[in-house]
């Protein structure tokens, strides 16, 4: 690693470490003013690779991590206003963890999860056609949720498209939401148990707007799903 100094070091607690093609997705909020934050590679799908978020000690970075990351420069990318260029010739270090106290401190009161109305196939109000995206909105949303649900089963049999995947129902701001999970632990979970339904109450939900997809519509997705348990409360 480089002895020089980074331009600038971030404390963030980690909210998402979700799955990302070739890589993660890593996003949080910052021990300060508890903005949104998520660190992006120079690469061109911004992926963080398991290289990137390693530790000196070869551990890498951890969903609830307390993490210094050394950065580069702010680089927003249309409504990824949160995005940020890590420096890597450098280790993230790990300086504690979050307690389920510290999320829900930082969760976002009555936030909206952006436009609704346009839904995917099996999905309900989890796309935003980029006419109606703002792009001074922001990307990510922190949500407590009585209950949310998980959906274990094809993606999409009446297409022929029998790959198991996982989806998140809930009710949130008098709207009903199904959305595509990206955390790899409750995902892999919901897997292993197999086709059903899987309810988890009193959680605390990172929701994420995903970058604009070549149809014209930008995704949301269930980035993290955080719950008393899974803080160690």
């Amino acid at each position: 690693m480089s002895d020089e100094a980074p331009n600038f070091v971030e404390r963030i607690v980690c909210l998402a470490n979700s799955r990302k093609i070739a890589g993660r997705c890593v996003a949080g909020k910052r021990m300060g003013d508890q903005s949104w934050f998520r660190p992006i590679s120079d690469r061109p799908g911004h992926e963080i690779s398991e290289f990137d978020r390693r530790y000196p000690d070869g551990k890498t970075a951890q969903l609830l991590d307390v993490i210094e990351i050394p950065c580069i420069e702010e680089r927003p990318h249309g409504h990824q206003s949160e995005n940020v260029l890590i420096d890597d010739r450098f280790y993230w270090e790990k300086k504690g963890r979050a307690s389920w106290q510290d999320i829900l401190a930082l969760v976002d009161q009555d936030a909206d999860l952006w436009a609704n109305g346009s839904s995917a196939y099996y999905n309900r109000n989890n796309r935003v056609p980029e006419a109606l995206i703002d792009e001074d909105g922001g990307s990510l949303r922190l949500i407590e949720l009585d209950e949310i649900v998980l959906h274990a089963g094809p993606k999409a049999p009446d297409f022929g498209n029998m790959k198991p995947i996982v989806r998140a129902s809930f009710e949130y701001g008098g709207h009903e939401y199904k959305l595509d999970v990206t955390d790899p632990e409750y995902e892999r979970a919901c897997l292993e148990k197999g086709t059903g339904e899987y309810h988890l109450k009193s959680v605390i939900a990172c929701v994420s707007l995903a970058e604009l997809h070549t149809d014209g519509y930008a995704y949301k997705l269930v980035a993290s799903i955080i719950t008393p348990k899974r803080a160690g409360a």
